[in-house]
């Protein structure tokens, strides 16, 4: 397996003097447009009141950055904020699609503080130009978080792919899919889909105690849909929890069929800044690109900086498809 952290990491880095991305800015999403790669990252806010809260917390809003070689990033700026109720605490984590002639953008909403996994749910903001919001939406009525959508329908469906349950462990990793778009926000179609969640339940966890969740939006490959994901090893224990980076393809025509999965971590914390931060020993994947023969894989490090690490795309699928000829 080929695969190289990038010399120039935390290729992301807080910035004292803008208040709103002065604690912490992590979990980075990429879209291409053009010949530039944007970058939409979780900021996190120096501590201020919150009218709202009636006291003093950190607020994550969604920023976006800007870059040519998909490395380095400038003209940063607050993108997506809280503007409703049931995003009023934080707008974080970002996953973003480039679908049609729009992006997707689904974050993790926060409603409720003290916060409390009810009101942690999946919102929706959809931009024509990456430039401004056209319209927003509360997409699930349950607890869920790390939503993202393929870039293309399949088998004339919109399909998602988020995880349910984080914060009511044990989460999973579901599928859902879709005839038209305004169906994503429908709350009929979810409590319909909820009657029968088990049903697009991919079997991922190992163990009862191992927590998983969606990293980047699926990857088209010529040997299936690539999915690279979160492997928490021992989520509940408090001294021998341990972050993993995993991956795993899904059938081009039937996402909800498991092709072929890696059997250990492609990335654990190992660098000072992923050892090292507001939550140590983290390394969390959030968003990827392909390059020619190159994975990009963007994660968060220690809850601190955004990372970039480079995987050799054919090496880790002839690792994952051993029984197959690939050339």
């Amino acid at each position: 397996m080929i695969i190289r952290r990038s010399e120039e990491n935390p290729i992301l880095k807080p910035v004292r003097e803008h208040s709103w991305e002065a604690e912490a800015v992590f979990n980075g999403c990429p879209v291409q447009k053009g010949k530039e790669v944007y970058l939409l990252y979780r900021a996190l806010s120096l501590p201020h009141y919150h009218t709202s809260a009636h006291t003093t917390m950190m607020i994550s809003d969604i920023g976006i950055a800007k870059s040519r070689d998909g490395i380095r990033f400038g003209k940063r700026h607050r993108f997506v904020v809280p503007e409703y109720s049931w995003e009023q605490y934080g707008c974080e984590d970002p996953r973003v699609t480039k679908f049609s002639d729009s992006y997707y953008i689904f974050y993790t909403a926060l409603s409720e503080h003290p916060f409390r996994a009810e009101g942690i749910k999946v919102g929706l903001a959809i931009s024509d130009d990456l430039k401004t919001i056209r319209e927003k939406h509360l997409i699930t009525p349950f607890n869920a978080k790390a939503m993202a959508l393929f870039p293309e329908r399949i088998q004339g469906k919109l399909w998602t792919i988020f995880t349910l349950h984080t914060d009511q462990p044990p989460a999973s990793i579901c599928l859902a899919p879709f005839e038209k778009e305004n169906d994503l926000w429908s709350e009929r179609y979810w409590k319909k889909w909820y009657s029968n969640a088990g049903a697009y339940a991919l079997p991922l966890a190992r163990n009862p105690q191992d927590q998983i969740e969606v990293g980047a939006p699926p990857l088209k490959t010529a040997y299936g849909w690539l999915l690279i994901y979160s492997y928490i090893r021992n989520y509940s224990s408090p001294h021998d929890k341990q972050f993993g980076v995993e991956a795993l393809l899904l059938d081009l025509k039937n996402p909800l069929a498991i092709v072929a999965r890696t059997d250990f971590p492609l990335l654990v914390p190992e660098e000072y800044y992923e050892r090292i931060g507001l939550v140590s020993h983290v390394v969390f994947p959030s968003g990827a690109l392909i390059k020619k023969n190159w994975i990009y894989l963007y994660y968060g490090a220690a809850d601190t900086t955004c990372c970039l690490a480079t995987i050799e795309l054919h090496s880790l699928l002839r690792g994952m498809l051993k029984k197959m000829n690939i050339p």
